[in-house]
């Protein structure tokens, strides 16, 4: 459930939820996905409705900003979430359906039946991650898009902290699996082909905060993620389904 605004203590981030500061570096990846949904539909047939799945859907956060975008009635759109409460605690009002499911085991959607799957700040957190990327491969369309974002380490410390997980367990951490730009591109490329990549927060937050009031520095640290993705704090890749086994063989 977001939280309520709070006058005097909150303004509302991107125009769309509360927070302390206007442009939230933290939040920039919504903003961002939002656009590029909004330049893949330009193209489109204005009648048409596309369907948007988003898995670990939380509490409705990609929702939000597809309704804020101006777009929400372009999409019949799904949130799929472990967590059996979600159903009922998502952005309240919402007119999208939230199921409860676990992607890990299967996604119960047709095969080539969805055009956009998001999955935002999950894969870290699961066991097999690989699951999930065989499940949006089989259910995404030939000319479908899936926008999938993860934190990343530098490829050196990513290596240090595996060996650190390996051997000494998670602590308190909740990322079981650890990622940089190179290792995350790796695991995409076997099944889609990538059509960008984009960074977010090489520095963020602390005695920059105030900066984040402000569009220009919002701005900037998009562009440096645009040109420096692998020194970020994490990554959005946007990908489309690639050839398949039995067409790369045929070629």
């Amino acid at each position: 459930m977001f939280v309520q605004f709070r006058p005097g203590k909150d303004v509302w981030a991107y125009g769309v939820e509360p927070a302390k500061v206007l442009y939230r570096l933290r939040l920039a990846r919504y903003p961002a996905l939002a656009e590029t949904l909004t330049d893949w539909l330009v193209n489109k047939d204005p009648e048409q409705k596309f369907r948007l799945l988003d898995i670990g859907a939380g509490f409705g956060r990609t929702f939000l900003y597809v309704k804020a975008a101006g777009i929400a009635d372009r999409f019949e759109m799904i949130g799929v979430d472990i967590d059996p409460l979600r159903k009922d605690e998502v952005y309240a009002g919402n007119p999208w359906e939230i199921r409860q499911g676990d992607a890990e085991q299967d996604l119960d959607f047709p095969d080539n039946s969805l055009d956009i799957v998001v999955c935002e700040q999950l894969l870290e957190h699961l066991n097999h991650p690989q699951v999930v990327l065989d499940n949006v491969q089989r259910v995404l369309k030939p000319d479908g898009l899936f926008i999938v974002g993860v934190p990343i380490f530098p490829e050196p410390i990513a290596k240090l902290r595996r060996w650190q997980v390996k051997r000494f367990g998670l602590g308190r951490s909740e990322h079981i699996q650890t990622y940089s730009l190179k290792s995350i591109r790796r695991d995409l490329a076997t099944q889609f082909e990538e059509i960008e990549v984009r960074g977010f927060r090489i520095v963020s937050g602390g005695l920059l905060r105030r900066l984040e009031n402000h569009h220009w520095w919002y701005r900037f640290n998009r562009k440096l993620g645009e040109w420096l993705p692998g020194l970020c704090i994490e990554v959005q890749l946007i990908v489309k389904a690639g050839k398949t086994e039995s067409e790369t063989a045929a070629d």
